[in-house]
């Protein structure tokens, strides 16, 4: 090999380096985020920027180290907790938040990991939680303002963590129960308020019931006592009118109220008894053809 291919082959060698190496330095100047995705770009261990929005970007090729986050929603699943509510009830709470990466930049200078989010989330979950039992009732908690105690967790846990660049979208209570120490306690008491009213309502349908009846047994009087007394008119009425008719006949025939006189005598003197009569004695002497 004369000296002239040799220099030519040395030129081929260098070009074909320099090549490689724009090609690397090409590829190692840009860099994808994902739709998904969200990302903050280091020089020499300092952020430099964050970058939000996905595309595709610029970075100095051998300086510039790319840290990626997702912009997905994170469930953290919080261990039960022990509070007392503020009428003084021993209650344990079983929740969950749901959070998203606010501020990559913050993200990465303080916590840096999905796992370290949610440990942080563990103590600010917890403070939130008690506060909020601490200034509620145990209806208000469990029935009247659950969703307003839910509101109330979710701003206290953001305040907490948006430091962190970390923004919690909601807090809420997967399981409200008691300790097993105090379950069967509020169980009694329950039974003996149940069992309270029960009685206050028995006694209230008590006294109604006999309301009623005592107003039924004077409405039942009431109305016996004018129909007797409609009964006795009538009757009197009745007697006024047959006595008319009777003295009317008897003025016309004597004998015919001696005859109803004497049938009046036997009803009243002698029910029941058997009478015998001989033809043309008592009644018998006022009926045709007796004798």
């Amino acid at each position: 090999m004369n000296v002239q291919s040799l220099g030519q082959a040395v030129r081929n060698a260098v070009l074909l380096v320099a090549l490689v190496a724009l090609v690397a330095v090409g590829i190692g100047s840009f860099y994808v985020i994902r739709a998904d995705q969200q990302a903050v770009v280091l020089r020499f261990g300092k952020v430099v920027r964050s970058v939000r929005d996905p595309g595709l970007y610029l970075k100095m090729p051998f300086a510039d180290v790319v840290e990626r986050f997702t912009k997905r929603l994170v469930e953290y699943d919080a261990d039960p907790v022990a509070v007392v509510t503020s009428d003084k009830k021993n209650l344990v709470f079983d929740s969950v938040a749901v959070f998203r990466i606010a501020d990559p930049d913050a993200f990465y200078r303080r916590i840096r990991t999905v796992e370290g989010a949610q440990q942080r989330l563990d103590d600010s979950v917890y403070a939130a939680v008690r506060i909020v039992a601490g200034k509620s009732t145990f209806d208000e908690l469990v029935f009247s303002r659950r969703g307003d105690s839910l509101v109330e967790a979710t701003r206290i846990t953001n305040d907490q963590t948006s430091a962190y660049g970390v923004e919690v979208l909601k807090v809420a209570f997967k399981r409200v129960f008691l300790p097993q120490e105090n379950e069967e306690a509020v169980y009694r008491s329950m039974i003996a308020e149940r069992s309270r009213i029960a009685a206050q309502l028995r006694a209230e349908g008590r006294s109604i019931a006999a309301r009623l009846r005592s107003k039924a047994q004077r409405d039942y009087t009431e109305i016996l006592a004018a129909a007797q007394k409609q009964a006795e008119e009538t009757r009197g009425q009745g007697d006024a009118e047959a006595q008319r008719i009777i003295a009317d006949a008897a003025g016309q025939n004597p004998d015919l109220y001696l005859f109803l006189r004497t049938l009046e005598f036997y009803k009243e003197n002698l029910p029941e008894t058997p009478v015998f009569l001989k033809p043309g004695e008592g009644i018998l002497r006022y009926l045709k053809g007796a004798e």
